[in-house]
């Protein structure tokens, strides 16, 4: 007789999302293109056409940009420091 097999605990990795939230409409569809040799991050969202177009710094990555367009969005008047 052998023993009870033990079970093998599966982790599973989270990845950050590819689309977000649309302030304006409020559906997951809106897109981050970040040209960092240009310094450029474009936001447009798919469902109510909601652009906007900002400089960005090299080391950003999609969420921050995602941040930056939705204070400036709300109109918070202080912008992120790194």
């Amino acid at each position: 007789m052998g023993r009870k097999r033990q079970k093998v605990a599966k982790y599973i990795r989270r990845r950050l999302p590819s689309q977000f939230l649309c302030p304006n409409c409020g559906k997951n569809t809106v897109s981050i293109i970040l040209k960092k040799n240009e310094g450029i991050g474009r936001i447009i969202c798919a469902r109510c056409g909601l652009k906007d177009q900002f400089p960005v710094p090299e080391n950003i990555a999609p969420v921050d940009a995602y941040c930056i367009f939705v204070d400036s969005y709300y109109g918070v008047e202080e912008p992120p420091t790194q």
